[in-house]
């Protein structure tokens, strides 16, 4: 069967199953017994929910490096026929690497792989975990709703899983052209377990690696599917977040913006939901009767911790496997925001994820600046990259002039680095107000301006500690004032009713007073 064959078969009929053999535990529908024998190959029903099998199934895909990584591509799709043909086409550039055998392929429900094993290189998973419908009533969800949004929580989840279990993983979205091994430059991208694509604001949820490193960047992995999750699924919490928030709550969702509120929260060691969901509930297209967010204080508190993030950030080099095939230059510069555990979140260079315009030099180019199908293909079509029925065979593993050279001479220089390094010394902060704590503000959403400035001075010596770190959670735009000391509590005009919190306590705590304590802090001006 053909990939047309295959896709016009989907869009005609999406294989139901039968009231007399549904995808039962022996197998699929009778109608495809005559096929295949079995649907799926490994696993029961292709389900990566079922007990073992998404490390099974990493097992069977991942690559193990020289340097002992084991490396996987993570990818979905969904059933249409537009998503397919570019998401097969993304797979046919990934063959020309000989990295196809490593993808694997989330599909968005068991029917869609029933149909695409026919035709693909490589096995296809669904999740019987994944929405199949629309769980709640937000704008979000009411303007925006389509299959993306089902696979939002899900990807961040197994993406979290599989690093936990010992994998590298790429994640990419299916509009990417891959030109390069990316893993090539990964390997020696020692200094951060996270590297993420750069975008306007911070990063770009299309393109996302992690390795197993440190616990804070497990954590903000999973904060993201979380987030994801919370909002999708209880859009009325948003009350509980943000004070000046009313229904019809606009309970934003997206990956992406929560992802960058993650990284915000990570490396300021200080929860927030100020860029990702406060300002989303301020007034806009889709929210006409929400209030002016720049007249928010939050809107000020935010411009503050982006400010004191950014002030944080380091710069690396690293050098390029491939440049000695498309170009002079042998190093690439990159940014690392530093985490908690000596690890960082790492922005990608360009020659690694980019966006448009295409060029050879880089690893993968992203189309997200392309929107919709037709303006997909028209791109593909001028960088001559438009061949959704081609081969997904592996060819032979793409090896660059001096690549090899290169690759062994920047691990040896990484390995003296570290060896220079000493590994950073542990501390633990103080209670607030304690002898031993440290000036911190954790602010909430709805203080006026005296929080706001307040939370400038906080961010200063943030900045000068960035080796202490920081237990528990401020929920900067969710949970007011925790690891507070009494001079910031003055600021705020809320001494009085907090007195009591100059130790670090629970979230569920201080959230069961968040409603009437918030509301009160915001009266008073």
């Amino acid at each position: 069967m053909s990939l047309l064959t295959a896709l016009v078969a989907l869009a005609a009929d999406p294989v139901p199953p039968s009231s007399s053999s549904g995808p039962g535990p022996g197998g699929a529908s009778a109608r495809h017994h005559h096929n295949q024998g079995q649907p799926f190959t490994g696993w029961p029903l292709g389900d990566l929910e079922a007990p073992g099998a998404l490390l099974a199934a990493a097992a069977s895909l991942a690559r193990r490096a020289a340097n002992g990584d084991k490396e996987l591509i993570f990818m979905a799709t969904g059933s249409d026929a537009n998503s397919l043909s570019v998401t097969n086409n993304s797979l046919v550039t990934l063959a020309t690497l000989g990295l196809r055998r490593h993808v694997m392929l989330l599909a968005d429900g068991w029917q869609t792989c029933e149909v695409l094993r026919a035709v693909l290189y490589g096995p296809c998973f669904w999740s019987s975990r994944m929405l199949r419908r629309q769980p709640a009533d937000s704008i979000t969800l009411r303007k925006f709703w389509d299959f993306r949004f089902r696979f939002y929580y899900i990807k961040k989840k197994y993406m979290a899983l599989l690093v936990e279990g010992g994998y590298a993983v790429l994640q990419a979205d299916t509009d990417t052209v891959w030109m390069h091994d990316p893993f090539r430059m990964l390997r020696l991208m020692r200094d951060a377990s996270l590297v993420i694509m750069r975008d306007v604001g911070i990063a770009n949820a299309g393109v996302v690696y992690a390795r197993p490193g440190s616990m804070s960047a497990l954590r903000l992995l999973d904060e993201v599917a979380w987030r994801v999750q919370l909002l999708q699924n209880h859009p009325e919490i948003v009350a509980r977040i943000v004070p000046f928030a009313r229904p019809p709550y606009y309970a934003n969702s997206d990956d992406q913006s929560l992802l960058n509120d993650a990284i915000v929260s990570a490396v300021l060691r200080n929860r927030t939901f100020l860029g990702s969901t406060a300002r989303y509930e301020g007034r806009n297209k889709y929210n006409p009767a929400g209030p002016d967010w720049a007249s928010q204080p939050e809107a000020q508190a935010h411009k503050e911790q982006l400010r004191a993030m950014w002030k944080l950030q380091k710069r690396s080099s690293v050098v390029c496997p491939w440049a000695g095939a498309v170009g002079p230059s042998s190093r690439a510069s990159y940014v690392r925001l530093p985490i908690r555990g000596g690890d960082a979140v790492a922005l990608a260079p360009r020659s690694l994820f980019a966006h448009l315009p295409y060029s050879a030099g880089n690893a993968i180019t992203h189309l997200t600046a392309a929107r919709g199908f037709a303006a997909k293909v028209a791109t593909l079509r001028k960088m001559a990259k438009w061949d959704p029925l081609g081969s997904q065979v592996d060819a032979p593993a793409k090896v660059d002039p001096g690549a090899a050279e290169a690759e062994q001479a920047a691990a040896g220089a990484a390995a003296m680095e570290a060896g220079r390094q000493s590994p950073p010394t542990p501390t633990t902060s103080g209670a607030a107000g304690g002898s031993g704590g440290r000036r911190e503000l954790g602010t909430v959403t709805g203080s006026r301006q005296g929080s706001v400035q307040s939370l400038a001075a906080a961010a200063a010596p943030r900045a000068r500690e960035n080796g202490s770190p920081r237990r528990g959670c401020c929920a900067m735009g969710c949970a007011p004032l925790l690891h507070t000391q009494h001079s910031a509590l003055k600021s705020s005009g809320a001494r009085g009713e907090w007195r009591g919190i100059a130790q670090e306590v629970g979230e569920e705590e201080v959230l069961a007073r968040f409603t009437t304590d918030t509301s009160q802090l915001r009266q008073k001006k």
